[in-house]
């Protein structure tokens, strides 16, 4: 059985239709990315998988099924008991996600209790800086002491990696985790996101622009455009096979070492 299916979602917001007739089967172990330029749906349809669509948004046609069943009408408390624990979200900047009145330890010592709602802090704390420790970052017990601003973008990223990864959820939806990093950083965090699907058996749905590292770590590319699915296939089918004009203008439009030079 697939673990996600999305069956002809149409989502609007008010009277006006962003997405219509979105169609995915993922597939065990798989790894997933959305592409296409800004304004496209991308985003939307991965809110729509967690039930976050903001202002008024709304699935108005077709269904979403996690495991089998349908995600939609689910009410705020089955909600809040799947969030975070079956499916995770990281977002572009998973910085600007955090109070920056607080620290790393007290965000995250109240995500785990909200969870776990026995679990001492003392034990929230612990198990927060081996999950810190586990994804690279060096002593996670002076990162949960530390403010958001006092961290680089590629630590804030690992800790939002961290906080989604903390009950090994079946589905981590990734929303342009890279877009806001430096080279060498996006880099690790792509490895970074290998090594997830790798050893905690993920599946990875992720949001982007960037058509280079969607190929590096895609198993399956879905092309978007103007709300709809453009084109899809395996990586190797889109990157080389594929006959549709848009995704040619997209790979056209990835820069490129060589060429002449003028001075």
């Amino acid at each position: 059985m697939a673990l996600l299916e999305i069956k002809n979602a149409c989502i609007s917001y008010g009277s006006r239709e962003i997405v219509k007739d979105f169609n995915l089967t993922l597939e065990p172990g798989q790894l997933c990315s959305i592409v296409g330029e800004s304004g496209s749906g991308k985003t939307t349809v991965i809110r729509a998988v967690l039930g976050l669509l903001p202002g008024g948004g709304k699935v108005t046609g077709g269904d979403i099924l996690f495991e089998g069943n349908s995600l939609l009408g689910k009410s705020k408390e089955e909600w809040r008991k799947l969030r975070g624990t079956e499916i995770s979200m990281i977002f572009q900047d998973s910085g600007a996600m955090m109070n920056p009145t607080r620290k790393i330890g007290a965000s995250y010592v109240e995500y785990i209790r909200t969870h776990e709602k026995d679990i001492s802090k003392q034990d929230a704390w612990d198990k927060a800086v081996r999950m810190l420790e586990r994804m690279r970052l060096p002593s996670g017990d002076n990162i949960m002491r530390s403010y958001p601003f006092q961290l680089s973008g590629g630590m804030r990223q690992r800790v939002g990696i961290a906080m989604g990864m903390t009950y090994e959820p079946k589905l981590l939806l990734a929303d342009e985790p890279t877009s806001a990093l430096d080279v060498t950083t996006q880099a690790q965090i792509i490895r970074q996101f290998m090594e997830l699907r790798d050893d905690f058996g993920t599946n990875i749905i992720m949001v982007t622009h960037n058509l280079g590292v969607a190929a590096y770590m895609s198993d399956y590319l879905i092309v978007m455009k103007d709300g709809l699915i453009e084109d899809q296939g395996d990586r190797d089918y889109i990157l080389h096979h594929s006959e549709n004009a848009y995704t040619k203008m997209l790979l056209d439009a990835v820069p490129s070492l060589g060429g002449e030079r003028y001075v």
